[in-house]
């Protein structure tokens, strides 16, 4: 995908962070409040290509499905204070002797560029994951892929807010993983409703955007979508490590100062959930963001090769 040591970008957030770069991450739609349930949604601006920032451009092979883990209960990584802390209540930032649960709930219905929402769940029907597939995202448009999660109380007064690591996957290729995705030929996916998706050009028309229907490859580009253009990953290597989501030129990076930017930290895609005004007005100390994340643990039991399909291929290295 980038290996700016970002990859292209696309969801958060803190997207404000990332204004004026040459591509945008996906990011969770909309901030949430403390103890309420939000009807929320995953934007997706862009496709995958191999393009790197400033270079010149490149047209992106549409976004074919999606998958995202949410942070539960007790593997859930979260970090306060500086400390690393494995399940329980992150140090009493939500009710003592509680563990994280979102109430996560898929949408049913027509309501994004793919006709197909799944649940992934525990032996108990917690559901910890999401996938979105049988459709596809004209690369020239954006889509929501919706949730609704319940945010928990956030108990400690001294934490602004919670800050949700989601680990959230743009799938742009069909049985393919780390070892296979540099072998073509791509064909020309199709939308949610059957129809082939055109290639979109744009500077070679005089910047005015026009669909090409009809090609059976996306002709343009090399047979095959060229390696590390299966799948944009939004996640940086995993807490614990994972079996599955390792490879290094899909997971996130963290980039250093230079002359023309600052140092970012690796990009995961966040839900900032907000602890009241009221709460905040009560803290006798200094006050603290804390996030949290799902594990490599949670990546490997939820979103296998079987939960993933028609994506990956194999059960290693996706």
């Amino acid at each position: 995908m980038i290996y700016l040591k970002f990859k292209k970008l696309a969801l958060c957030s803190l997207v404000s962070l990332f204004v004026g770069h040459a591509y945008a991450h996906t990011i969770v739609r909309d901030a949430v409040v403390e103890g309420k349930a939000s009807y929320n949604g995953f934007v997706i601006t862009h496709g995958c290509n191999s393009a790197s920032e400033g270079s010149p451009y490149q047209e992106p092979y549409p976004v074919l499905g999606q998958s995202a883990i949410f942070p539960m209960m007790d593997s859930a990584v979260w970090r306060k204070n500086g400390k690393k802390i494995i399940g329980t209540d992150g140090a009493k930032t939500i009710d003592a002797g509680t563990t994280l649960k979102l109430g996560v709930t898929g949408l049913a219905g027509l309501s994004s560029a793919f006709r197909v929402t799944e649940e992934i769940v525990d032996k108990l029907g917690n559901v910890h994951a999401l996938h979105w597939k049988k459709g596809g995202l004209e690369p020239k448009l954006n889509t929501v892929t919706p949730f609704k999660i319940t945010a928990p109380l956030i108990a400690d007064n001294c934490v602004k807010s919670l800050i949700v690591r989601i680990g959230v996957i743009n799938w742009c290729d069909v049985n393919q993983n780390a070892a296979t995705d540099k072998n073509g030929p791509y064909l020309q996916p199709k939308d949610a409703f059957g129809d082939a998706i055109p290639r979109v050009t744009g500077f070679d028309n005089g910047g005015i955007q026009r669909n090409v229907p009809g090609a059976k490859f996306y002709t343009k580009l090399p047979l095959g979508n060229g390696d590390n253009n299966r799948a944009d990953w939004w996640f940086p290597a995993l807490d614990g490590g994972s079996k599955l989501y390792n490879d290094v030129d899909l997971l996130q990076q963290a980039s250093v100062a230079s002359t023309t930017t600052v140092a970012s930290p690796a990009f995961w895609t966040t839900m900032t959930i907000s602890n009241s005004a009221a709460d905040v007005a009560k803290c006798k100390g200094k006050l603290v963001n804390v996030t949290v994340e799902p594990s490599g643990a949670d990546f490997d039991a939820y979103l296998t090769g079987a939960n993933t399909k028609p994506f990956t291929r194999g059960s290693l290295n996706f």
